[in-house]
């Protein structure tokens, strides 16, 4: 400790050791603790000086040193189906700004626009946006069945699909990655580190791939968060962005990629002790997880499918039967998307 040393350096000086409650050692412990605090703000100031190791603000000034800037969360999107209340004789007005929300969590959607819900229908199709932004406001169907602004004449309302494009804010490591990218594949403007750059710069996207075709010609394929295709109004974005930066006489067009289903089946022993079903549906999740996070381009492989498995604690032995699902090479315009996962006990 800075005080101890400070101590003993007192006393080869002076001869002798300074009381505890002595003026000398009061001065001691206000100048020890002056000291530690300012190595201790010398050792912020050094971390801050390297992306890899600064975070927060400081890591933002890192990023805008090579023309990134850290991804805004987004609100998710989708559609939801008003029913009426009873059999429908005159117009139903559903007003924009309507609020539902999930029975789970309560989260809060409110509709785009105005709907109208004529006699002879006997349900309604909305589109909705999160009330806030982030990951959490991306529920699964079946899930928004709280309608909390009344509506005459409306009795339930369900979301049959899925809510996708919600995100959080960039973390620091995501940021980190993208900017330690920067520096291994430098873009000059024209490039495909270029396109990618440009492309991922956009808030909801977390993969492109950028393929040349005929001169001048450059197709761009994104994804979102989890493998997750875009909206089209998020598409647009892209498509806006990459125009507006493109090359002059280069045609850029921004794509969905094309989905490649994977199944496999998983035969799995597990170490005694541990409940197989447990550790089977920890395994399917992670294998799932694993797929959907592979982003566009990249194959999947067993052997890395195998690693995954073989860290999940529980498991002593796994098999992949070869039948049912083997490597699966992707383009870099594809994308692999986890459908059948089976894990059986062997």
């Amino acid at each position: 400790m800075i005080l101890d040393r400070m101590k003993e350096s007192y006393i080869s000086y002076a001869g002798f050791e300074p009381q505890e409650q002595s003026d000398i050692m009061i001065r001691l412990r206000v100048l020890a603790a002056e000291i530690f605090k300012e190595r201790a703000y010398a050792a912020f100031v050094l971390r801050q000086m390297f992306p890899s190791t600064a975070v927060g603000e400081y890591l933002d000034m890192h990023a805008a040193q090579r023309g990134l800037e850290r991804k805004q969360a987004t609100k998710a999107s989708g559609s939801v189906t008003f029913f009426p209340s009873e059999e429908v004789h005159d117009t139903i007005r559903i007003p924009a700004g309507t609020v539902v929300c999930s029975y789970l969590d309560m989260r809060r959607f409110v509709t785009d626009s105005e709907a109208i819900l004529a006699p002879e229908d006997d349900r309604i199709f909305v589109p909705v946006t999160a009330a806030d932004p982030g990951a959490g406001f991306n529920v699964n169907g079946g899930t928004v069945t709280i309608i909390v602004t009344s509506v005459a004449g409306i009795g339930r309302v369900t979301n049959v699909l899925p809510f996708h494009n919600g995100t959080d804010t960039e973390s620091d490591d995501a940021l980190r990655a993208r900017l330690t990218e920067s520096y291994a594949n430098i873009s000059n403007g024209a490039n495909a580190a270029y396109y990618k750059r440009l492309a991922t710069s956009v808030s909801g996207v977390a993969y492109a791939s950028v393929v040349g075709g005929t001169a001048g010609t450059v197709k761009v394929y994104v994804l979102g968060d989890g493998g997750e295709p875009l909206s089209p109004a998020k598409l647009s974005e892209v498509q806006a962005l990459l125009t507006e930066g493109r090359v002059l006489n280069a045609t850029v067009t921004a794509l969905e990629p094309e989905e490649i289903e994977v199944s496999l089946y998983i035969r799995l022993k597990v170490k005694a002790g541990y409940d197989f079903n447990t550790v089977a549906n920890t395994v399917r999740q992670a294998v799932v997880d694993f797929i959907n996070g592979l982003g566009i381009g990249r194959d999947v492989l067993l052997s890395e499918i195998g690693e995954v498995i073989y860290h999940i604690k529980g498991v002593t032995d796994y098999r992949f039967l070869e039948s049912y699902g083997s490597d699966c090479p992707i383009s870099d315009a594809q994308y692999a998307c986890a459908d059948n996962i089976i894990v059986s006990e062997v």
